[in-house]
């Protein structure tokens, strides 16, 4: 009983040192945005990344999408960017919800799921800031709009700008 016990507790210490948290090396991935195109993490190497984990069954992306846009285009693609992971099982799902919520940023599907599980995500929608050096500063589960502004600052500060600029 106790080799058992003993087993469990190594299973879930192993787990939860799986997980990406602040201080630590973002897990790198692959994938496909919609159009076929490969997309990798390591292409973004020396930018500011901010990953969000996304479907169109979540109710709060559909406030947060259109937001995160923003904050994309207000930063420029010069020192930051976005990839959107989004994990609907077909992608006619996230089509017709891209299709209703546009965005200018990277999305790159992965209806298996093994980007999230390498993050640990938990909840939807997570996100994950990321800096220039593939290290983790903020992770977030949910959308709350009040957060934005906690998150342009983070932007700023790795970007090495002065708070309120972008």
């Amino acid at each position: 009983m106790q080799l058992i016990r003993t087993l469990l507790f190594g299973l879930t210490l192993a787990f939860a040192a799986s997980a990406a948290e602040p201080g630590t090396p973002a897990p790198g991935f692959t994938a496909k945005t919609f159009d076929g195109k490969e997309v990798s993490l390591a292409d973004f190497r020396g930018k500011v990344v901010f990953v969000d984990f996304w479907a169109s069954w979540c109710s709060p992306c559909r406030e947060s999408l259109p937001l995160y846009d923003k904050l994309a285009a207000d930063f420029g693609a010069d020192d930051f960017a976005i990839i959107a992971v989004n994990l609907d099982e077909t992608a006619s799902d996230a089509r017709k919800f891209m299709t209703q919520h546009p965005v200018r940023y990277t999305i790159v599907q992965n209806p298996q799921g093994d980007i999230p599980k390498a993050f640990g995500v938990s909840g939807m929608p997570s996100s994950y800031l990321i800096d220039r050096d593939g290290t983790i500063r903020q992770r977030h589960i949910g959308f709350n709009k009040k957060d934005l502004d906690m998150l342009r600052a983070e932007v700023n500060k790795l970007l090495g700008k002065p708070a309120g600029a972008s």
